[in-house]
């Protein structure tokens, strides 16, 4: 009996046994059914994601300096920065009371402009992201967090911020910046955003299910290259003054806009700046987007008389004239069926070419052009870069247009002499006047003065000489012809106390767009000091002023305030006496 029982015993354990790897056997079967077939896309899609993964990794876009002069030492000072911001952005299917929310985040925001905008985007049930908010600073950042909404997230981004607030916008450009894309434009920021943007890094590795890395598998990493730093010629006291002055002169004189560009001979700019202005770290807040547009490079004008200076030297380096050369001014002359008048509508009698200069007389202009003769005029306005880009390395230069120059008859070339019917840039007018200023040879503008690499190397970039226009003793002749016309011309009011000052008014009138002139004007005024040795040239020029009618009255004095500061801020000496010393 007991044995019996002892088998039947050991029979059952094999019966429970055999069951048990049965049901085993069974679950395993039912669970490769399920995964192979039953789930086989879920599960063929979470293995997706355990494998290969692909992460950019961001560059650091350069910074941008500025220059500052220290008696016989030369700093440089960041002038664009990177910093650390927010993107504020909305997950709208959490949030269960939009309007309160929009209330609490506009608390802190105060949203002005798009706050209509911004309420409905928090009402948009079941969408996952919505973009709320850009450049959040820190301290908002901290206020938000402490309301503690649901469906509201902070995205640490670095945007670019400026150290000097009042800092040319239109020169700077700006960093168009959002959840898409981070692309400069405009200016220095769009011409140079290959250099300051670096080159992208990339991460290419596994990760399991839930998003870790793993340590085994292919893992590939390319570290990204942070972007140049770039170092300006601008002076920051100097621009800062050229600032300030067109400002005040515009909004004095009721002026549609100025500008104003300090060079050194050699074509480094030491300042550039136009009112209006846009500041780049709030470009979509400008009611106009063609204030991005710098005006001393984007829109040409009709120079007017501050052109003659150039026939001069077209006459004088041909051997046709010299400064003695006389003519008789009738106060009139005829150019095809139109007769042109001096602007003092006066008749001067036997004049030089000098008092062509100092009176600023068309007559003597036209005399001049008359001799040069169309293809030498065409030649020499080429030579000294009109109707082509100067080069810049600024967003969005424009080449001028001279092309009316090569329409049949000598009109075109007679009206051209006193700057008519041509049009220039600021820019291509002040690298003119640069070859004057630096015995003939005519220099490319530029605005950067090198390049710091992210390993610390600098790359200096030199004065780039393009070509002898005229000859030097040619340009010696012009200087002392435009000397005369700040000494007892119509430039007077230029005139630098103990210095000596070469210089050029022009009072152009405007095209109406109807066949003629209107009465619109616009004044420029062109010189350098000192004339022996320049320590810069200068170009002012006013859009539309009121008040006064001629440019010897509105921004000769400008050249005079400012001239002076650069010469007494580079401490350069007087070459002449002051009067009554």
């Amino acid at each position: 009996m007991i044995l019996g029982r002892k088998k039947h015993n050991r029979n059952g354990r094999i019966t429970v046994i055999i069951i048990g790897y049965f049901l085993f056997f069974s679950l395993i079967v039912w669970r490769l059914f399920e995964l192979q077939i039953v789930n086989k896309n879920y599960y063929r899609d979470i293995a997706g994601k355990t494998h290969e993964i692909l992460m950019d990794l961001a560059a650091e876009r350069g910074e941008i300096y500025i220059k500052e002069n220290f008696g016989d030492k030369e700093n440089i000072f960041p002038l664009v920065i990177n910093k650390n911001f927010y993107r504020l952005y909305a997950a709208p299917k959490e949030i269960e009371d939009a309007e309160a929310t929009f209330e609490k985040i506009n608390s802190v925001l105060k949203f002005e402009k798009n706050a209509e905008e911004i309420s409905l985007r928090l009402k948009k049930k079941n969408d996952p992201y919505e973009p709320i908010a850009e450049k959040v600073s820190p301290e908002q950042a901290r206020e938000i967090e402490k309301l503690n909404l649901a469906g509201m997230y902070l995205l640490p981004v670095k945007y670019r911020f400026l150290t000097e607030k009042n800092f040319s916008g239109q020169v700077l450009g700006f960093v168009r910046q959002n959840e898409k894309i981070t692309e400069g434009q405009y200016g220095l920021e769009g011409y140079f955003d290959d250099e300051l943007s670096g080159k992208q890094g990339l991460l290419k590795a596994t990760k399991d299910a839930l998003g870790f890395m793993l340590t085994i598998g292919e893992r590939h990493l390319e570290e990204p290259e942070d972007g140049d730093t770039v170092v300006l010629t601008i002076d920051r006291s100097v621009q800062n003054k050229s600032c300030q002055e067109i400002k005040a002169a515009v909004e004095y004189y009721e002026a549609k806009d100025g500008t104003v560009i300090v060079m050194s001979p050699d074509g480094a700019l030491l300042s550039m700046c136009s009112w209006p202005d846009f500041d780049s770290e709030n470009y979509n807040g400008v009611d106009d987007i063609n204030i991005y547009n710098n005006p001393a490079i984007f829109y040409p004008y009709e120079p007017g008389s501050v052109f003659k200076p150039i026939t001069m030297a077209m006459g004088l380096d041909l051997g046709l004239i010299t400064p003695e050369t006389k003519y008789v001014d009738t106060g009139s002359a005829q150019v095809g069926e139109f007769t042109i008048h001096n602007s003092d509508m006066q008749a001067h009698g036997e004049q030089t070419m000098t008092q062509v200069i100092e009176k600023s007389l068309n007559t003597g202009a036209i005399f001049v052009a008359d001799k040069v003769g169309k293809k030498n005029f065409i030649r020499y306005s080429e030579d000294f870069g009109f109707g082509q880009k100067t080069g810049i390395t600024l967003d969005s230069e424009m080449p001028g247009d001279i092309s009316n120059l090569k329409k049949k008859g000598p009109a075109y070339v007679q009206t051209a002499s006193y700057g008519q019917g041509i049009a220039a840039t600021p820019v291509q007018l002040i690298a003119a006047f640069g070859a004057i200023a630096n015995d003939g040879k005519l220099t490319r503008p530029y605005i950067v003065d090198s390049f710091i690499k992210p390993n610390g190397e600098t790359v200096k970039n030199q004065p780039q000489e393009l070509r002898q226009v005229i000859k030097s003793s040619t340009a010696h002749l012009v200087q002392g012809m435009m000397v005369a016309a700040v000494k007892s011309g119509y430039s007077e009011k230029a005139a630098i106390a103990g210095y000596s000052v070469a210089g050029k008014t022009g009072t152009a009138q405007v095209a109406s767009g109807e066949g003629g002139y209107g009465e619109n004007t616009i004044h420029s005024f062109i010189g350098f000091a000192p004339v022996d040795d320049p320590a810069f040239v200068m170009l002012i020029k006013l859009t539309y002023p009121k008040k006064v009618k001629h440019a010897s009255d509105t921004i000769a004095p400008i050249f005079s305030e400012i001239g002076g500061f650069v010469l007494n801020y580079y401490q350069i000496a007087p070459d002449e006496p002051v009067k009554g010393n």
